[in-house]
């Protein structure tokens, strides 16, 4: 009985034996014609098998970020526009503006450019972006206001071709009143203007004929301009 069992132990021993060799043969020969780069496919090969044909599927569930918005001014006086922006690389940008609906694809930094159309008033810009796998990223939304007119620009002191006499009327104020956020230059020189959009300059005349030049721009870079002109004699 235990020479029958010591037997089949030898037969089995044999057989491994001989799997090894052929198997040792097979990746000699392999390397001899195709070098290691085919022994190294033909383990990968048998390592697949042992392991199985079933795939491993990995989901992604995670959103893209909303895209985001490069600085953009508030009012413009330009028809079209360029809209920069960042989000994640390779999702597909989807803009609105004013109900139109356009896609850009963000680049491998995430970067995406998008001229878009404007139309006069406010512009109302809704996007999302949308990675490969369908996800979707919440919205990001702004306005952009189209603006072509000039900005309202009142010069209330003094008259213009006014005269004015002797040492106490040498200081000069002028004063006005611009629209709402706008910016106001005297002779090229800043001067505040206030919350209700008034102003005031303080100048000193000079003998003879003193010429101002009055410049108002709006948030939209629309400008106007007016001259004043006034007469001082000491």
């Amino acid at each position: 009985m235990y020479s029958r069992r010591l037997t089949i132990e030898e037969r089995k021993n044999k057989k491994r034996a001989y799997t090894l060799i052929v198997i040792t043969l097979g990746l000699i020969i392999l390397i001899f014609f195709y070098g290691l780069t085919g022994a190294a496919k033909f383990s990968a090969f048998l390592l697949d098998l042992r392991r199985g044909s079933e795939e491993v599927e990995v989901s992604d569930s995670t959103p893209p970020p909303p895209p985001r918005f490069d600085s953009q001014p508030s009012a413009t006086n330009q028809d079209s526009l360029e809209l920069k922006g960042s989000t994640e690389a390779g999702s597909t940008v989807n803009i609105t503006v004013n109900g139109k609906k356009e896609e850009v694809l963000a680049n491998s930094q995430g970067r995406f450019l998008l001229t878009i159309n404007l139309s006069e008033g406010i512009n109302i810009i809704v996007a999302y972006a949308k990675d490969n796998s369908g996800n979707v990223s919440q919205k990001t939304e702004t306005e952009i206001i189209l603006d072509n007119d000039e900005p309202s620009l009142e010069i209330s002191k003094p008259e213009d071709e006014s005269e004015f006499f002797g040492s106490r009327q040498r200081q000069l104020i002028i004063e006005g009143k611009v629209e709402e956020n706008a910016k106001v230059q005297i002779n090229d020189r800043v001067v505040v203007v206030e919350s209700d959009g008034t102003f005031s300059f303080v100048t000193t005349l000079s003998e003879g004929q003193n010429n101002f030049t009055v410049k108002a721009e709006d948030e939209a870079r629309n400008k106007v301009e007016k001259n004043l002109k006034v007469t001082y004699a000491p």
